[in-house]
């Protein structure tokens, strides 16, 4: 009985210092978040493979992310935009692709070799999917 008692504790002191731990973010990559969003607030990191991080924060009143390498370059930032705030080809061509879906959540990608585009977020028939559009209504 002792022996359980024991290795209970232990298990319970394992466990919260494993959820106490903290994603580190290096300096570089910090920086750069820094200076591409200041003002952003609600900035929560989470590592993403082996040498990229990721920043979930809010800016203007709006949701985002952006991912950076650790040496500070910045890689992809991902804005949760209304479906009326993208251009109306995007618009067009989900409604015409999928036009019994309900929009869940819209987003603005922008990626650091320049190919931007959109995903949307969708119900359809109680399955939650997503499709990326680009700028001029084209699948992706």
């Amino acid at each position: 009985m002792k022996n359980g008692f024991i290795i209970a504790m232990v298990c319970l002191c394992l466990s919260a210092n494993v959820s106490a731990q903290k994603t580190i973010v290096t300096q570089a990559a910090e920086k750069a978040f820094q200076q591409k969003f200041a003002g952003a607030t609600a900035v929560k990191w989470d590592k993403e493979g082996k040498n990229e991080f990721e920043a979930e924060f809010v800016l203007n009143g709006k949701k985002g992310s952006a991912n950076f390498s650790a040496t500070g370059e910045w890689l992809e930032t991902e804005m949760g935009i209304a479906i009326a705030d993208a251009p109306s080809a995007v618009n067009t061509a989900f409604v015409k692709m999928f036009p019994t879906a309900t929009i869940k959540e819209v987003y603005k990608i922008e990626t650091s070799k320049g190919k931007n585009y959109f995903e949307i977020e969708y119900q359809l028939k109680r399955k939650i999917k997503e499709v990326k559009i680009d700028a001029s209504g084209k699948i992706i």
